[in-house]
């Protein structure tokens, strides 16, 4: 009897497993693999990482109207973006990201003896991923995006009243939205992952400062970049702690459009294109991710150009890139 009453006794005290697990860690956070090579897409639900980063370019040369790599006589370029990333996952298969940039620039000619240098707020975007189809063992990852990129640079570059030597500031936006839609897949196959993306970008009409229109009094012109196609492709190689990066990108853009504003619903069309604006380039990448923690990551990437367009909108570099190596450096922060 007395063993009988200790066991019910033992039986009551005793937690049930649904009690048990009240008490265990949770966390609302979907697992996020240490290795770059295995992780998808997105980053997982309830995960945010703040990434602060760099990139260095120093251009020395342009690109000719054929494509052609040309040196400056006696010129220097340094452009570089300070930058902020965003990542936060909402859902198990959404993900919301933003980046603020800031840009410092500098242009030097030893001929002339220019020196002209300045700070200045970049163009912030705001993008949604949703992740259409995951695997896992090994990883398959596939997405789709929208990217909103809203002007907010300076678009100012100085009073014209005499002439356009007192020009001394730089113009770091084309004034206008881009709308980016775009897919990309995500392929582990052992150590190594293929990755790539393709994708349309839309871009806006809008008045901007630094065009002027004298033609018909309305002071400021309009302009209306071309629309873009890309794909990037890559290919990673996890070695422990420490993954490879290469690949390569190429983008096709239409020709930039500028004019007056016209009346009604569509402001863009008394807008003409410039002759020659339109074109391709291709770029090719290189570098490397440290993972040094789950939640501490280092990476460096190199950026070479091999092929671009004319100067026609310098120092926009959104329209026309200046032709130059762009050394990238990350730091990754996530909780």
């Amino acid at each position: 009897m007395r063993t009988c009453s200790l066991l019910l006794m033992l039986s009551i005290a005793a937690p049930t497993a649904a009690h048990a697990s009240a008490w265990e860690a949770k966390t609302m956070r979907d697992p996020l693999p240490a290795r770059e090579v295995e992780r998808p897409l997105i980053i997982g639900k309830g995960w945010l990482e703040a990434d602060l980063g760099a990139d260095v370019k120093i251009a020395k040369g342009y690109w000719s109207p054929d494509g052609e790599a040309m040196d400056f006589e006696s010129a220097q370029w340094l452009y570089t973006t300070e930058r902020l990333d965003i990542r936060y996952g909402i859902t198990p298969r959404g993900e919301l990201y933003w980046r603020m940039p800031v840009h410092y620039l500098q242009l030097t000619n030893e001929t002339l003896g220019t020196d002209t240098k300045g700070w200045y707020w970049g163009d912030p975007r705001f993008g949604w991923k949703f992740e259409v189809l995951r695997t896992s063992a090994p990883l398959t990852s596939v997405i789709t995006l929208v990217e909103l990129k809203v002007p907010a640079g300076n678009e100012a570059p100085g009073s014209y009243i005499a002439g356009p030597s007192t020009y001394s500031r730089f113009v770091t936006t084309t004034g206008s939205a881009d709308l980016k839609l775009g897919a990309a897949a995500k392929r582990q196959l052992g150590p190594v992952a293929l990755t790539g993306e393709a994708g349309y970008i839309y871009r806006f009409s809008n008045l901007v400062q630094y065009l002027l229109e004298t033609t018909n009094n309305q002071f400021l012109g309009r302009i209306k970049p071309g629309q873009q196609v890309y794909f990037d492709a890559d290919v990673l190689l996890q070695l422990g702690p420490v993954a490879l990066l290469g690949g390569a990108g190429v983008e096709w853009h239409g020709a930039t459009a500028i004019g007056t504003t016209s009346a009604g619903l569509f402001p863009d069309q008394n807008l003409e294109p410039v002759e020659g604006s339109e074109g391709w380039s291709l770029s090719a990448d290189a570098g490397a991710m440290f993972n040094i923690t789950r939640n501490i990551d280092i990476s460096y990437n190199l950026n070479v150009p091999l092929r671009g367009e004319d100067l026609m909108f310098f120092p926009i570099e959104d329209i026309h890139p200046t032709r130059g190596l762009t050394h990238s450096a990350t730091v990754e922060l996530r909780y």
